[in-house]
C-alpha cells in the first residue's frame, strides 16, 4: 500500500515537474540584445541604454517578464549577429523588402523620418525626382537602411562610413554632395557638435524608408519568445505605455 503511494506520488511529481519545464519563461541569459549607437532612439550612457528605442524595447521585456542585457555593437556586426543566431533581438532597424525575410518583425517601436540633406549654400543643387540625386556624391553608413535603400536603387556614388557623425564632418567641409540622414538624429549631432543648423538645409524626405523603426529578431528563434515580444509589445501600446515614452521624446515625433 505505502509502496503503490510512494510510485503515484513520484509520478505526479514527474508529471508536475514536466509541466514547470513547460511553464518556464524563456531566461535571460538565453536573449540577446544587439543595437547600436543611434542617439536619440539608442545609445549607451555609463553602461546604461538609453533613448526612444531602448525604452520602449525595456517596456516590452518587463511586459513579458524577460530580463536581459543590451549589446551596443557597430551596426554591420549587429546586423550579422542578429541573422546569425538565435534569440538574438535587434533594434532600431528600418523595414524594407531587401531584409523582409530576414527576421521575425515585432513591431514599430519609434517613428523615424529620413532626408537627403545639403549644404544651404549649394544653390545649384536639386532633387527631384529622387533619380537626380544620382548625379551626386552621397554619404550613407555602412550597411544601414538608408544605404540598403539607394543602392537597392541603382545609386552607386556612395560615399561609406562607419560612423554617422563623419558624413555631417564631410558636408560642413563640402567634401561630400550630400548626405542621407534621420532627421532627429541629424538634429541631435548638430546640437552635440555645436554645429549651426543654418548651414544645411533639408531637400528630400525619403518616404519609402521613412515612418518607423522596427524591433526584430532572429527568425529561428524560439517561438514562445517571439510570441512574448509581439504580445508585449502589443500590451505597451494598448495600455498608454508607449504613447508616454513618445511623449517623454517629444523631439521625435
Amino acid at each position: 500500500m505505502v509502496s503503490a503511494y510512494i510510485s503515484s506520488l513520484a509520478r505526479l511529481l514527474r508529471a508536475a515537474l514536466i509541466l514547470m519545464c513547460f511553464a518556464l519563461p524563456v531566461r535571460a541569459q538565453d536573449i540577446r540584445i544587439v543595437t547600436e549607437e543611434f542617439p536619440p532612439y539608442n545609445y549607451s550612457d555609463n553602461g546604461r541604454a538609453k533613448g526612444l528605442s531602448s525604452q520602449v524595447v525595456q517596456a516590452v521585456l518587463a511586459q513579458a517578464g524577460l530580463t536581459a542585457e543590451f549589446l551596443f555593437l557597430p551596426w554591420a556586426r549587429a546586423y550579422l549577429s542578429a541573422q546569425n543566431t538565435k534569440n538574438t533581438v535587434i533594434f532600431s532597424i528600418g523595414r524594407i523588402p531587401e531584409r523582409e525575410d530576414l527576421f521575425e518583425w515585432i513591431g514599430v517601436i519609434a517613428p523615424y523620418n529620413t532626408s537627403l540633406y545639403k549644404l544651404a549654400s549649394r544653390t545649384d543643387l536639386t532633387v527631384e525626382p529622387l533619380s537626380d540625386a544620382r548625379d551626386y556624391s552621397i554619404g550613407v553608413s555602412v550597411e544601414d537602411v538608408i544605404y540598403q535603400y539607394l543602392k537597392s536603387h541603382n545609386f552607386t556614388n556612395l560615399d561609406i562610413v562607419g560612423e554617422d557623425i563623419l558624413n555631417i564632418r564631410k558636408l560642413a567641409l563640402s567634401r561630400l554632395d550630400l548626405i542621407a540622414f534621420d532627421e532627429a538624429a541629424f538634429q541631435y549631432y548638430l546640437d552635440l557638435e555645436d554645429i549651426d543648423p543654418a548651414l544645411f538645409e533639408r531637400i528630400y524626405r525619403l518616404d519609402d524608408i521613412s515612418g518607423g523603426l522596427y524591433m526584430a529578431i532572429n527568425k529561428d528563434s524560439d517561438p514562445e519568445l517571439i510570441q512574448s515580444l509581439k504580445s508585449g509589445l502589443k500590451a505597451i501600446k494598448a495600455d498608454g505605455t508607449y504613447e508616454q515614452i513618445l511623449n517623454r521624446h517629444r523631439v521625435m515625433n
